[in-house]
This record gives structure tokens, C-alpha cells and sequence, in this order.
């Protein structure tokens, strides 16, 4: 049996397969930064504890994602270890359940080689990445329809979507504000 068409066919579908998961890793850092943008900057109290039920709710072990750290303003990052730290010396900020899991992932997807930060921040990126990532933009805003919808949105929309197969409940704080500190550090540079 020959089997060098076999071989030619798995080594020409194994590329395409990597890239099309290249591709939806940038699409959904496009799409789970927009949503973080636009749940963040929710300040009613009421509404942010109902996001905060709603992935509870939706995401089993979500309940144990609510975290007060630290910021230094002078060195522009949140505090990894506390031991020893007289905190009273820096900013409380608290992170409650969707925001670690929806940046988590964010970060995650795009920290992924660690080098360059494609797509988020847009260096050395193909022309095939920079499309994923903005069709998700675009494909986001479609289903996005203000603040005072977000519940629906998050029903109707969030849960199901593809890109929260990339939400993880199981998050590490230490290794968390160590990845924010990275998105800080890209943010202000």
C-alpha cells in the first residue's frame, strides 16, 4: 500500500488546522476584549451584582473569582505577594468573578507565544490575524446593544458563544496578577 498520498493529504490538513485555530484564538481575543470593555466600565451596583450572578450562575466554580488587589502607581502594577506588604500603602481594587475570567482568557489568548502580543496589540501580525480579530469587533457590536441591556446580551449572546470554551474557573491569583501586569505594562508603554 502506498502510502505517501495519505502523508501528503495529513501534512497539508495539519497547517490549515493550526491556522484556523490561530485564526479563532485572534478572533476571540477581539471579541473578549470587547466585552470586557463594555461590562468594566458598568458601575451601577445592582446591575454588576447580577453580571456577577449571571457567571456564577453560568460558569461553576466562578463563585471562588473575587479578588481585591493591590496597585502601585509608581511602578504601574498590582502587587503578586502580600507578605510582608503594609498594604495600606496602595490602591484596593477589587476584581470580581467576570472580569478575572473574561481577562484571564483575553490575556491567555494572547499572551500565547509571549513574543509579539498579536492580536491585541497588533505587532507583527498577518493581515489574516488583524481580520480575525476585527470581525469579532464587528461581530460583537452587532449583538451589543448598550448597558442597560447586558443581561440580555449576556443570555442571549455571551453564554453560548464559542469564545467562552476559552473561560477557565480555575485561575491561579498569583499567575492572574501577573498576566494583568503584563496588559498593564502593554497599556502604558
Amino acid at each position: 500500500m502506498n502510502l505517501k498520498p495519505l502523508i501528503l493529504i495529513v501534512a497539508f490538513l495539519i497547517p490549515s488546522k493550526l491556522l484556523s485555530n490561530s485564526l479563532d484564538q485572534d478572533y476571540c481575543v477581539g471579541y473578549l476584549e470587547e466585552v470586557y470593555w463594555s461590562l468594566d466600565p458598568i458601575e451601577e451596583i445592582e446591575v454588576r451584582e447580577r453580571i456577577i450572578k449571571f457567571f456564577d450562575d453560568n460558569f461553576e466554580g466562578s463563585e471562588n473569582l473575587n479578588y481585591d488587589l493591590y496597585y502601585d502607581p509608581k511602578s504601574k502594577q498590582f502587587l503578586i505577594d502580600l507578605d510582608g506588604v503594609d498594604i495600606s500603602k496602595y490602591k484596593k481594587v477589587n476584581y470580581p468573578n467576570f472580569e478575572i475570567l473574561v481577562l484571564d482568557a483575553y490575556i491567555n489568548l494572547f499572551k500565547g507565544d509571549g513574543i509579539n502580543y498579536c492580536p491585541a496589540f497588533w505587532d507583527n501580525c498577518s493581515e489574516e490575524s488583524l481580520k480575525s480579530f476585527f470581525q469579532a469587533s464587528e461581530d460583537f457590536s452587532q449583538s451589543w446593544s448598550g448597558e442597560e441591556n447586558v443581561m440580555k446580551f449576556l443570555t442571549d449572546h455571551f453564554v453560548n458563544h464559542h469564545c467562552t470554551m476559552y473561560l477557565d474557573t480555575s485561575i491561579n491569583q498569583k499567575t492572574f496578577i501577573s498576566d494583568l501586569n503584563i496588559l498593564i505594562n502593554e497599556l502604558t508603554k
